[in-house]
């Protein structure tokens, strides 16, 4: 098996702290190093595209001020958070066994845009819209153990007033598999616990 040669990559180049041009080899695609950008694809996510756009480390006044005074906020985002409320709208008169993944497959698109926008539809539709978008949210938040509600895998919540699942969210019931794995790999496939009474058969 042949090595593979070095020397047939590019040097790096890139100006270095003391102003000298980086001896490191580059990659392929762009000739850089891995320190100097030669790895990296630049942001994915639309969460990474938004961060990226103004670097509030590197222009903090222009950060400031497009995130309290100018308010800019795409056309296209705010179309499609509308878009996205339209539709959940169709999916409030449906049932909970009926909606199935519908809920999640648009927040999942479209969270972002829905965040943006949930105040200005509000402003034009009402308290009942904000309802909407925060039931619809929250619901997707769940899903996927969204780190401000994750709480919520091991506290009761009270449901949202829409699109609400009997089971619970996705991250329950895998946290729930977790454990029940765990737990018989340890104590054995039929072990059941102490089950501490409830405030009902206390009651009774």
């Amino acid at each position: 098996m042949t090595k593979f040669n070095l020397d047939s990559l590019p040097k790096c180049g890139a100006k270095t702290r003391n102003g000298k041009p980086c001896k490191r080899y580059g990659n392929k695609v762009n000739g850089r190093c891995k320190l100097h950008g030669g790895r990296s694809t630049g942001a994915k996510t639309k969460e990474g595209k938004l961060a990226v756009r103004i670097n509030a480390l590197l222009n903090e006044f222009t950060w400031y001020c497009n995130n309290r005074f100018y308010m800019k906020i795409k056309k296209s985002d705010m179309h499609n958070g509308i878009l996205a409320y339209l539709e959940l709208i169709e999916l409030t008169n449906m049932k909970a066994l009926e909606l199935k993944d519908e809920v999640y497959k648009i927040v999942e698109q479209y969270h972002v845009e829905l965040e943006m926008s949930k105040y200005y539809i509000t402003m034009r539709e009402g308290a009942d819209a904000l309802i909407i978008i925060q039931s619809a949210l929250d619901h997707y938040y769940k899903d996927t153990a969204a780190q401000h509600l994750y709480f919520h895998v091991y506290t009761p919540l009270y449901p949202a007033p829409f699109f609400d699942r009997l089971e619970g969210s996705k991250a329950q019931q895998d946290k729930e598999m977790q454990i029940l794995i765990r737990t018989a790999k340890k104590k054995g496939d039929y072990y059941t616990g102490r089950a501490s009474p409830n405030t009902m058969r206390k009651e009774l």
